[in-house]
């Protein structure tokens, strides 16, 4: 399993390579949350937000990776080596949650970016300088959608240094008020839940005592506003 892993961030950061001197690209999801977090988890997919979908595609196509999705504003490509399967999902332009129907710009995504260091977890010689969207914007798409992934996810976000009145901006921008109260009762109610803790640690294993109770508080913390 660990091989599978280290072959499959090979070749992710081997993509991120060919495509990091394109400007208007950026890193989302797993990948770009382990850049943050204090215990990085492995991420099957990579997701990349860009402004032009046609650039990376002729990257992409060329490194055998084929299209099997594909809608308005969003690219599914994969490739497999070794019979192990290799996701890339482009989001053109935007990033559009389904579950609650909000869109997230590229321009606010891109201006709230930042150039950072990735390190594969299943390999720390694996590293790569790329572009990131920050900690709160991924902490915003997570409680978009508030799946059980997104949950672990904006739990283990919070452990780093957010800034919560950037938090505040920006859920003030995309949210209506409803749904951001449906989503703040939501999440105070499944954080403490016994439910999370087993996924967690699922994922995880056994984390500190400390640290669970920290990030619990933290978490409602940056939605009590």
């Amino acid at each position: 399993m660990a091989e599978q892993f280290e072959l499959r961030e090979r070749e992710i950061f081997n993509i991120l390579e060919k495509i990091k001197k394109f400007p208007k690209v950026i890193l989302i999801g797993g990948y770009a949350l382990n850049s943050y977090v204090e215990f990085p988890r492995f991420s099957i997919d990579c997701d990349l937000v860009v402004l032009d979908g046609n650039i990376i595609l002729k990257v992409l196509k060329k490194e055998k990776f084929k299209i099997i999705e594909e809608e308005e504003n969003f690219i599914r490509l994969e490739k497999k080596i070794d019979n192990i399967r290799i996701g890339i999902d482009l989001l053109i332009g935007k990033v559009k949650d389904r579950l609650s129907g909000i869109t997230f710009e590229f321009l606010d995504i891109f201006q709230d970016s930042i150039i950072k260091e990735l390190v594969a977890k299943s390999n720390p010689r694996i590293k790569i300088n790329f572009r990131i969207a920050s900690p709160e914007v991924l902490f915003i798409i997570k409680f978009a959608s508030l799946r059980k992934q997104d949950l672990r996810d904006i739990f283990m976000l919070s452990s780093c240094r957010l800034n919560k009145n950037k938090i505040k901006k920006l859920i003030k921008k995309y949210f209506s008020s409803d749904l951001f109260n449906i989503r703040k009762e939501e999440l105070k109610k499944l954080i403490i839940s016994q439910d999370f803790m087993y996924s967690l640690q699922g994922v995880y294993g056994k984390l500190p005592e400390e640290f669970i109770e920290k990030n619990k508080r933290r978490v409602i913390n940056f939605v009590e506003f």
